[in-house]
């Protein structure tokens, strides 16, 4: 919490429009019994991308569960992301929030970045130049500071559960970290009737973990290291290149 910016929002709406919303998996039952749509997102990484032992490793390690994966592991992160595309489907006629006393957490939380390792620019947020120019010092925000490491605390502690659901689910491709995303597009019903089963103890088994990437050196990255490549000619997945 190291941003000198101060901020108040303004109102206008626009972080509630044209995104996918982080949800914790208790935030995406709740959301998912409302109706509303859940994407599933899903990147992977080793030690390739940081030195092992480094607070960027250890940060993603954390929110991650190891996968086998051929001849050897990977490290998988689930994203369960609320659509919000073209808007919320919570937002009002009136630009207001219609659940905002159970809003999810990234929603109390923004503009300020949840990942420690990214900082808060301005310039990268919808927020209009008012927002800016008056309200709250954030790093003094002591409330929003919690909120933060609850943040981080849910994506640790739901993280073997996350990966073991999407395993009984079979959406095992996904994107490499950096690379790009891979979002699966569950039905409702399904992906809430996999979340109420999933067992409080869940961890991942499954060895049938693929890799969707379409940058050369990549490519033959996974192939030395015999980590399978998923086809990319397919309907079933988006994938979103994050290059």
């Amino acid at each position: 919490m190291d941003s000198n910016e101060r901020f108040a929002c303004v109102g206008c709406g626009a972080c509630c429009r044209g995104r996918f919303v982080p949800l914790t998996l208790n935030e995406a039952v709740t959301w998912l019994k409302r109706g509303h749509g859940v994407a599933v997102m899903l990147e992977a990484f080793d030690e390739s991308l940081w030195p092992a032992g480094s607070p960027e490793f250890t940060y993603n390690a954390g929110r991650s569960a190891t996968v086998p994966c051929a001849s050897g592991t990977l490290r998988v992160t689930v994203i369960l992301a609320a659509n919000a595309l073209p808007e919320c489907p919570n937002l009002q006629q009136d630009g207001l929030c219609g659940i905002y006393l159970e809003r999810p957490l990234v929603c109390r939380i923004y503009p300020m970045e949840i990942n420690p390792f990214i900082r808060l620019e301005p310039a990268a947020k919808d927020c209009p130049p008012e927002s800016w120019e008056q309200g709250t010092l954030l790093a003094s925000d002591q409330g929003l500071a919690t909120l933060v490491q609850q943040s981080r605390q849910a994506d640790r502690d739901d993280a073997l559960r996350k990966v073991a659901l999407c395993e009984s689910l079979g959406l095992m491709v996904a994107g490499w970290k950096g690379n790009g995303l891979v979002i699966h597009q569950p039905s409702v019903e399904d992906l809430l009737a996999a979340c109420e089963n999933i067992d409080e103890n869940a961890v991942p088994a499954s060895s049938a973990w693929q890799i969707r990437a379409d940058d050369a050196s990549l490519v033959q990255y996974l192939k030395d290291h015999a980590l399978p490549l998923a086809d990319p000619a397919t309907d079933s997945y988006i994938f979103h290149s994050t290059r």
